[in-house]
């Protein structure tokens, strides 16, 4: 059962926690950077390719959007009257997510691979 004043309630925890995921993967990928400087290529893919670093970027890279869904639905739900207007801005949005995040997996699966 659901209740109408609990609607906004899960993406907003949703966003929340994507946030402090975020916030504490830029620490730790700063400062695995700032103490392992300079970084070459073949370093960074090596850091990219291990399985903990991996899993942890891919989190990132579905918090990131899942995050700036939420984030760009919210605005265009608020700000967006015209019903079929929301659904093609909600459309495109939808897509350029998709995509970046199918674009990002494949960086990550081309990592792993090499």
């Amino acid at each position: 059962m659901s209740s109408p004043g609990l609607q906004g309630l899960r993406p907003w925890i949703v966003q929340r926690v994507s946030a402090v995921y975020i916030a504490v993967f830029v620490v730790y990928f700063v400062a695995v950077f700032l103490l392992n400087r300079p970084f070459d290529f073949s370093q960074w893919l090596s850091w990219v390719a291990a399985p903990y670093n991996n899993v942890a970027v891919g989190l990132f890279l579905i918090a990131i959007l899942w995050h700036a869904w939420i984030g760009v639905r919210d605005i265009v739900l608020d700000y967006v009257p015209n019903v079929v207007g929301r659904l093609l801005v909600l459309t495109l949005v939808a897509c350029v997510v998709l995509g970046s995040g199918l674009l990002g997996f494949k960086a990550l699966f081309l990592a792993v691979i090499h």
